[in-house]
């Protein structure tokens, strides 16, 4: 037991030298957003879909619901298709609007799985052999803040629905209700957010995180 001991906070003083893998998994996240960018023919984006596809399956290490990861997809294409019908008033419009969204989703489908999937000291381990200490922690802070954030705001949104608010689809559809969409859902979600950021900072500060420029990081799922 003891001579198990020094070894095991030798790894730990130097931030782990084992990440699961996530190093591997990042370098694919990157290649598949990036080639997002270049799909533009129907073609290569089917190609494209069915190669996230098992990427999502491997990055998960088996099924993943994606539900919420659709719901955005689905308003995201709905604003998307709303300016580009605004712009081209054609069908031929409508089609580019949806190829644009497309490959929107696909560039950030990857990433926001990922960020779902991945240990955040995993995280820290490995942007650490690349950047600062600092510039990782914020960098993979940011990565699994966003994923929080939209859990929160779905526990507005729920909320604010019980309470009677006229935010429902079947409401908004009626520009006058966009007042209760703002003062209901993006003030509070913008509080909430602001919350967040001042406790994580606060959690940061109390563990000392200015402290010493080499971070240490606890391994874990």
């Amino acid at each position: 037991m003891g001579s198990r001991m020094p070894a095991a906070q030798g790894r730990l003083a130097q931030g782990g030298t084992r990440d699961d893998g996530i190093g591997r998994r990042m370098i694919v996240v990157m290649v598949l957003s990036c080639l997002a960018f270049l799909a533009r023919r129907v073609e290569l984006l089917l190609l494209l879909t069915g190669i996230n596809a098992v990427a999502i399956f491997w990055l998960h290490r088996g099924p993943l619901s994606l539900r919420r990861e659709m719901r955005t997809f689905a308003w995201q294409t709905a604003i998307i298709l709303g300016l580009h019908l605004f712009r081209f008033r054609t069908m031929a419009g409508l089609w580019l609007g949806f190829k644009v969204s497309w490959q929107l989703f696909l560039a950030l489908l990857p990433g926001m799985v990922f960020a779902r999937t991945a240990s955040q000291s995993g995280i820290v381990r490995v942007l650490t052999r690349v950047m600062p200490g600092r510039a990782a922690f914020v960098l993979s802070t940011c990565m699994r803040f966003i994923p929080r954030l939209l859990g929160e705001i779905k526990n507005i949104y729920e909320g604010q629905v019980l309470r009677g608010a006229r935010i429902l689809p079947r409401d908004l559809v009626r520009p006058w209700h966009w007042a209760d969409l703002l003062h209901c859902v993006v003030v509070p979600a913008v509080v909430q957010g602001m919350a967040l950021a001042g406790h994580i900072a606060l959690a940061a500060r109390a563990r000392g995180f200015e402290r010493f420029p080499r971070r240490t990081c606890w391994p874990g799922e």
